[in-house]
C-alpha cells in the first residue's frame, strides 16, 4: 500500500493482515463457536467500538447456514473465514449447498415462518455484504474500523 507524503514522495506501509479459517459444525452452537472465534482473531477493543456489530452479522449469517441451507447435522461443515487489517475487518461464511436464495425479508414475520431479522440486521450494521450463489454458497460482510 502507498501512502502519499504531503511532498508528494511516496512512503511505503506496511500492513499486516490477519487470516483466520475455523471450522463449524452444523449444530445450534454454530454461531456461539463463531463469535468466540471472532473474538479471539479480532479483540473487541480493535474494533474501535464496534464489536457487538460484526458479533451479531456473524451469528446470523452462521444461524442461517445451519437453519436454512439444508445442511445434515453431523454430516457436512460450515467454514468461517476471518480477514483483517488496519482498515476494514470482512468475514465469510461459507456452505457447501448454493447460497442463491439469500435475501433480506422485506417484512419479517409475514409470512410463515417465523424469524426473517436477521440479513436486514446485517445489512443495517454492516459497512458491506453480499453473497456469492455458488455452490458453495458464501455470504460476507464488511467493516470499516
Amino acid at each position: 500500500m502507498k501512502v502519499w507524503r504531503p511532498s508528494g514522495t511516496p512512503a511505503e506501509r506496511t500492513v499486516e493482515i490477519l487470516r483466520r479459517e475455523v471450522i463449524l459444525p452444523v449444530h445450534h452452537s454454530a454461531g456461539r463457536l463463531a463469535r468466540a472465534a471472532l473474538d479471539d482473531a479480532i479483540p473487541p477493543p480493535s474494533l474501535n467500538g464496534r464489536s457487538d456489530d460484526p458479533r451479531l452479522a456473524v451469528t446470523e449469517l452462521v444461524s442461517n447456514a445451519v437453519r436454512h441451507a439444508g445442511l445434515e447435522t453431523h454430516e457436512a461443515l460450515i467454514y468461517l473465514r476471518i480477514e483483517a487489517d488496519d482498515d476494514h475487518v470482512r468475514v465469510e461464511v461459507e456452505q457447501p449447498t448454493s447460497a442463491g436464495e439469500v435475501h433480506v425479508v422485506e417484512r419479517p414475520g409475514t409470512d410463515q415462518r417465523p424469524g426473517g431479522f436477521g440479513l436486514g440486521l446485517v445489512e443495517a450494521s454492516a459497512d458491506d455484504w453480499g453473497f456469492e450463489p455458488g455452490p458453495p454458497g458464501r455470504v460476507w460482510f464488511e467493516f470499516r474500523v
